[in-house]
C-alpha cells in the first residue's frame, strides 16, 4: 500500500465482487476457473432462474450464484475467459457482472481478498 499527500493508506489495488451465474451442475467447474485469476474468496448460493423466490442458501435450485473477490488487475481477463467459456461449454452459459468494494475494513483482511501474500504476516 501506498501513502497518498492526505496521510491515508490507499491501495494499488481495487476489489470488485464478481457474480457469475450458471447452471449448477456446472457450478464446480466455473469456481476452480476463478481461482485461476487469484481468487481468494468465494461463496455459492443457489437459485431458481426468474423464479418469484429468487435466492435460497439450501441444496435447491438449478442455478448456482456464485459471488467472488477478484482484484481489478485480475478482473478484464477473468471476464474474458468466462465469456469464452459461456460460449465454448456444452450447458456452460451464463452471465457475469462486478461491483466495486468502496472500502474494505482492516488491513490484514483486504491483503487476504487481494491476495496480497507479500504482506501478510
Amino acid at each position: 500500500m501506498a501513502k497518498d499527500n492526505k496521510g491515508k493508506l490507499t491501495s494499488t489495488r481495487k476489489l470488485n465482487l464478481l457474480f457469475t451465474v450458471v447452471r449448477r451442475s456446472k457450478a464446480d467447474y466455473y469456481i476452480d476457473l476463478l481461482q485461476e485469476f487469484q481468487v481468494n474468496a468465494q461463496m455459492v448460493l443457489v437459485g431458481n432462474g426468474t423464479t418469484k423466490s429468487a435466492i435460497f442458501s439450501e441444496e435447491i435450485g438449478s442455478k448456482a450464484i456464485i459471488l467472488s473477490v477478484i482484484t481489478d488487475v485480475n478482473l478484464p481477463r477473468a471476464l474474458k475467459t468466462l465469456e469464452e467459456k459461456f460460449h465454448e461449454l456444452r450447458d456452460g452459459k451464463g452471465v457475469a457482472w462486478t461491483v466495486p468494494f468502496d472500502s474494505v475494513m482492516g488491513v490484514t483482511f483486504f491483503n487476504f481478498l487481494s491476495n496480497n501474500k507479500s504482506s501478510i504476516i
